[in-house]
């Protein structure tokens, strides 16, 4: 009787342990250069299909004269970027809800921090970012690698 309450027990127990793994969260942080119009990271790297957290942070000091919204916007694929830039441009660099876009923070006003959270692709590559407030996307821009 003890040895199978003990066998019980232990399988219960070796479950209970393997069962609660949950997979990381990949957290990239991702800052405007004070009020220049660039990013501080323009390159970072995730394992396919893995969970991440982009996490932007809009630097421009708060006595900078004017708008100065930043945001990272990721795109399925690159060939869409005019497009996309073009539409977001003409909503006050709001990007719309599109299938081409993997995923995107809200744009962050000045010393504002945003963030969305997704599963990366499953398909290694070179997906680009940028931001797509009015005229910054020439040169906020770089690219998640996905191994």
């Amino acid at each position: 009787m003890f040895k199978k309450i003990f066998t019980i027990t232990s399988i219960l127990l070796l479950i209970a342990c393997g069962g609660g793994s949950t997979a990381e969260t990949t957290v990239v942080n991702i800052s405007s250069l004070g009020s220049e119009m660039k990013y501080d990271v323009e390159e970072f790297t995730v394992k396919a299909g893995s969970k991440v957290k982009v996490v932007m942070k809009n630097n421009t000091p708060s006595d900078f004269m004017g708008a100065m919204l930043h945001n990272v916007v990721i795109l399925k694929d690159e060939s869409a970027a005019p497009m996309i830039i073009q539409l977001a441009e003409g909503n006050d660099g709001e990007p719309y809800a599109d299938g081409r876009i993997l995923a995107m923070t809200p744009l962050a006003d000045k010393q504002e921090e945003m963030s969305v959270e997704f599963t990366a692709p499953t398909k290694p590559g070179k997906y680009l970012y940028v931001c797509t407030y009015i005229a910054h996307a020439g040169s906020m821009r770089g690219y998640m690698i996905v191994e």
